[in-house]
C-alpha cells in the first residue's frame, strides 16, 4: 500500500516504546492523549493594555495512554504496513516505569490503514543517552492499565515519518 492522505481514526494508531532492554515494542492502547507541543503562556499584560498579551515559554509534550492489561510475551515491533504484533502491556511497562534511561517512543498515525513509512509519527524514534522519553506512571485498575510518558531533559520530540527503531 502507498502512504495515504486524508482523515483517519484511532484504530489505525500504533504506540511503540522501548522495553527495559532498549528493544522497540508495540503495546495495545485504547486511548491516547493529544500528542504534540503545549506551550506555557507567560502573561505580559500591563495595566494600560486593552487586551491581555502573552509570550510563549518552554513547551511540554507528555503522552498519556490507557489500554487492556496484558502479560503476554514481548515481541518485536511490526514492519511498515504490517498488522501490529502486540506485546503484553504489563510485560513492557512494568520494566520501564520509574527508570531514568531515555526510551524511544513513537505514536504512529496510520491514515485509513495500518501505519506505513511516509505517514505521520510523533515522538523520539531513536533514543540515546541524552534524548528520549521516561515512563513516570504505570497503574492498573483491575481491567485496564494507565501510563504516562514525559520527555527526558533536553529531548526534543518531533513530527516525522520514520518507524521506531
Amino acid at each position: 500500500m502507498a502512504a495515504n492522505t486524508g482523515r483517519t481514526v484511532t484504530k489505525w494508531y500504533r504506540f511503540g516504546v522501548d522495553d527495559s532492554g532498549s528493544t522497540a515494542r508495540e503495546i495495545p492502547i485504547d486511548s491516547l492523549s493529544p500528542v504534540g507541543f503545549v506551550y506555557e503562556e507567560t502573561d505580559l499584560t500591563a495595566y494600560q493594555d486593552a487586551v491581555k498579551g502573552y509570550l510563549t515559554n518552554h513547551p511540554d509534550c507528555p503522552i498519556d495512554i490507557t489500554g487492556p492489561w496484558d502479560n503476554s510475551i514481548a515481541v518485536g515491533f511490526a514492519a511498515s504496513a504490517a498488522t501490529p504484533t502486540l506485546s503484553g502491556s504489563h510485560t513492557v511497562l512494568a520494566g520501564i516505569v520509574g527508570g531514568n534511561t531515555p526510551l524511544a517512543l513513537a505514536v504512529h498515525i496510520g491514515v485509513r490503514h495500518y501505519w506505513e513509512t511516509g505517514e505521520p509519527v510523533f515522538g523520539v524514534v531513536t533514543a540515546s543517552a541524552t534524548t528520549g522519553y521516561l515512563c513516570t506512571k504505570y497503574s492498573f485498575d483491575g481491567e485496564k492499565y494507565s501510563a504516562r510518558f514525559v520527555p527526558y531533559p533536553g529531548a526534543i520530540p518531533a513530527w516525522g515519518t520514520a518507524i521506531i527503531g
